[in-house]
């Protein structure tokens, strides 16, 4: 056992010292002397004060404040024209702007435009959104929801709506003659 230990001790040392041998020079290779390397150079990095400030996300919200024009329960004629108004505040950090609008939510009776425009309003001050509405034509009570809708196409802040009853119409009376007038 001790011999085949010596053999492969002999063995090991041989393979340390060869590989610590200086390695012999190619006679191609004599007399080249390779060509000089640039330092390297770091990629220059932007100075960052001098970077302008991250532009801060805004939030979209909106808070009902009060009915400015018919309140709910208002009695209406068939077709009747409404000019809707409410008061709102913007309780957002984005400030309203033409691009922001006022969407109805779900099927109406009520007959109306698509979308409005809101009434501009910088964040945390009050607007007034107002819509123009046409009353249905077949009495009954009636409630016509809508929403505020960001520029990006997100619906924000508080549902508004407008609640009416539409009476029966009632036929106008004939004037009649009174006897003894002519």
């Amino acid at each position: 056992m001790r011999s085949r230990h010596t053999a492969w001790l002999a063995v090991g040392w041989a393979v340390w010292i060869g590989g610590c041998a200086r390695p012999q020079q190619s006679p191609i290779l004599a007399g080249w002397t390779p060509p000089p390397v640039a330092p390297a150079t770091l990629a220059a990095q932007p100075d960052q004060t001098s970077l302008p400030p991250p532009t801060p996300v805004c939030t979209n919200e909106a808070a009902f404040v009060e009915d400015l024009t018919i309140p709910d329960g208002t009695l209406a004629s068939p077709g009747e024209r409404l000019d809707k108004r409410w008061s709102v505040r913007n309780t957002g950090t984005c400030n309203w702007s033409a691009a922001y609008r006022l969407v109805p939510l779900g099927e109406s009776e009520f007959s109306a435009p698509a979308e409005v425009a809101l009434y501009p309003a910088r964040a945390g001050e009050l607007a007034t959104l107002q819509v123009v509405l046409g009353a249905p034509g077949t009495p009954g009570e009636y409630a016509s929801r809508w929403q505020a809708k960001a520029p990006d196409g997100s619906l924000f802040g508080d549902a508004i709506f407008v609640f009416v009853i539409v009476e029966r119409a009632t036929p106008t009376p004939e004037p009649t003659a009174i006897p003894g007038s002519e």
